[in-house]
């Protein structure tokens, strides 16, 4: 019985996972996904980072990609697209 139980537990706790990662702040998100490169207030680093505090394009460029011989001419495969919208928000939040 023991035996069975185990693949249930394991295939719970690897759900319970997968989910509890989009469940991450936006703060949070932004902090380890663009801040190295786009500042701790989306102010940007030139010429390596635009400015992206106040921008509306951030969920197309996470999604979409962005613009020829951007960093981001493709999109984030790391991002879900609810943790682009979450981002989106968050940016367009900063000042």
């Amino acid at each position: 019985m023991k035996i069975r139980i185990a693949p249930v537990v394991l295939a719970s706790l690897v759900t319970f996972a997968a989910v509890a990662a989009p469940a991450q702040d936006a703060a949070t998100l932004f902090k380890t996904k663009c801040a190295g490169c786009h500042g701790a207030e989306g102010q940007g680093k030139p010429p390596m980072a635009p400015k992206i505090a106040g921008s509306d394009k951030t969920v197309a460029v996470l999604t979409k990609g962005g613009e020829a011989k951007a960093p981001h001419i493709k999109p984030m495969a790391t991002i879900t697209p609810e943790q682009a919208a979450s981002l989106a928000t968050y940016v367009k939040a900063l000042k």
